[in-house]
């Protein structure tokens, strides 16, 4: 028979094993399970048995109620392990385990849960504590709560006072330096994959080309090529770049000069110049306009062929493009851009199937890796981009699973239990998740 497990703070207080077709859940002495703090409606849930499924309806309270952090309308049903916030107060199913494991004995059929808070402000939200315990409500039990009130506050005072004499003695005692500790490092971040580098990089890498090619041209007062084809891609990378917007400041006012002046003919180059083999002079194009075409299809060229060797299809791809734009067939570029994209889509497909492999054999981690790869070798690619988004989303509701049934497991004090589900947790949720610190704090004060 399943049961309901009722928590405050961390400490679990009281379990009820729901026997009836419903429970219902708030402060008014009418409920089966009465919660006496203001932050719970009188008749503020409700749980119910249909078709072998337990389901929690809220009941129009006021805080309402919030299932693993989402707030329920309405009604949702129950899973084993996942916490369920009512005002101060915190509920999960669990399978049919002998409350004598944990010293304690299950509460009669016919008696009621009562469990009660010091006052206060009525809280909005989700709340993380809670304080149960059993009783009747009655006459006697207010007088002994009076009592107990009473004597606490009198062994809080005499405490008090023995700790502030403790504090005394100890400062004339002398100093002791203690040892200091070092927890031990975290574990070193998994190698990146051949081949792969940070995208931060590759931004940084481009940006630094278009520079370079920028001012090249702005040297060869191509104004022109350098705002249209370097300074315009660099601001869409950085707009914040004081560096590119100075250039670009540069640019636009000899552009302006250039316009004021109206120059409508240029000398043509003197008899003595030659073109260069394979980059054959336009018709009506200036020495300066041919210098800076020369030297964008020869740093392109260039750079497309280092990109080709550090099987970065992506960047050496567009270089080639670049080149092939300012003088077709150049050196067989048309050739060297198709044989680039079947290079490109190879890799991709290799990373995919690895990926696959991987997540055929459990190792769901290494697999994701792989779909990484994929889309950055080809960012356009649909398939990587499926791969990669559907597998991380498993990841992430299979790592607050385990972290969930190891937030409950810790709560009951099964430390060893608790620790295996922190390690999955972990290990599933992808790098930079918030749950993930928190796993591994728990795991560091668990550890036997």
């Amino acid at each position: 028979m399943p049961k309901l497990v009722i928590f405050r703070g961390d400490a679990v207080e009281s379990e009820v094993h729901l026997a009836g077709p419903t429970l219902r859940i708030g402060r008014d002495s009418g409920n089966d399970i009465v919660l006496d703090d203001k932050s719970v409606s009188r008749f503020h849930a409700e749980v119910r048995s249909e078709a072998a499924t337990y389901f929690i309806v809220d009941l129009k309270s006021r805080n309402g109620l919030w299932l693993n952090g989402q707030q329920i309308k309405g009604k949702a049903a129950l899973a084993l392990g996942v916490p369920v916030t009512l005002g101060a107060y915190e509920l999960a199913l669990e399978d049919d385990v002998s409350t004598g494991e944990f010293g304690e004995e299950a509460p009669p059929v016919s008696q009621r849960t009562v469990a009660s808070a010091a006052s206060g402000d009525e809280p909005r939200g989700p709340s993380r504590s809670a304080t149960q315990r059993w009783s009747t409500q009655s006459p006697a039990a207010d007088a002994t709560r009076t009592a107990l009130f009473w004597s606490g506050l009198v062994v809080t005072t005499l405490l008090l006072c023995g700790i502030t004499y403790g504090i005394i003695r100890y400062r004339d005692r002398p100093q002791t330096i203690a040892e200091v500790v070092t927890p031990p490092p975290f574990p070193p971040s998994p190698a990146p994959l051949p081949g792969l580098r940070p995208t931060e990089d590759r931004t940084r890498e481009a940006i630094d080309q278009h520079m370079a090619a920028a001012r090249t041209a702005m040297e060869s007062h191509d104004y022109v090529t350098a705002l249209r084809d370097h300074l315009a891609p660099v601001l869409e990378l950085d707009p914040g770049n004081q560096e590119v917007l100075d250039l670009k400041r540069q640019a636009d006012e000899a552009v302006s000069q250039a316009r004021t002046k109206q120059v409508v003919t240029k000398p043509e180059p003197p008899p003595g110049d030659v073109d260069t083999p394979g980059i054959p002079r336009r018709t009506g194009e200036t020495p300066a306009e041919y210098s800076a075409r020369v030297q964008r299809i020869s740093v392109n060229f260039q750079e497309g062929t280092r990109s080709l060797e550090r099987q970065d299809f992506a960047l050496a791809i567009a270089r080639f493009q670049l080149v092939d734009r300012d003088q077709k067939g150049y050196r067989g570029v048309d050739a060297m851009i198709t044989d680039a994209i079947a290079k490109q889509h190879q890799a991709v497909d290799e990373a995919i199937d690895s990926g696959q492999k991987n997540e055929q054999a459990g190792k769901l981690p290494e697999a994701l890796r792989w779909y990484e790869r994929a889309q950055i070798v080809d960012p356009t690619s649909a398939k990587a981009r499926e791969k990669y988004s559907g597998l991380a989303d498993r990841l992430i509701r299979d790592g607050l699973k385990a972290f969930n049934t190891a937030e409950v497991l810790r709560k009951r004090s099964e430390y060893a239990k608790a620790i295996v589900s922190y390690k999955q947790a972990a290990e599933l949720l992808p790098r930079g998740h918030e749950k993930i610190q928190e796993a591994q704090k728990w795991l560091e004060i668990l550890k036997p």
